[in-house]
């Protein structure tokens, strides 16, 4: 009898990684690097100088959402083979 052999998927070290490269970088995109402008409501400014919102949680929030989505997706992703 023959034994089909399991393809061997990713492993955990290289999910994770791309989980939490994939909530730096958001994290990253959301910052509010440039500055605020004292303006009513103010304006702060991310890396490049775009609009990003003001509030501290969103940056860290986003970032954590994205790595929890990108590691289901790697997960899933893995499982249905």
């Amino acid at each position: 009898m023959e034994q089909t052999a399991r393809r061997q998927g990713m492993s955990t070290r290289t999910k994770v990684a791309l989980a939490v490269g994939a909530g730096l970088v958001v994290f990253a995109a959301l910052f509010e690097w440039g500055g605020v402008v004292t303006t009513d409501p103010p304006t702060c400014y991310g890396m490049f100088w775009y609009h990003v919102p003001c509030e501290a949680w969103v940056a860290p929030l986003a970032a954590a959402s994205t790595a929890g989505v990108v590691a289901l997706l790697l997960w899933w992703w893995d499982r249905r083979k």
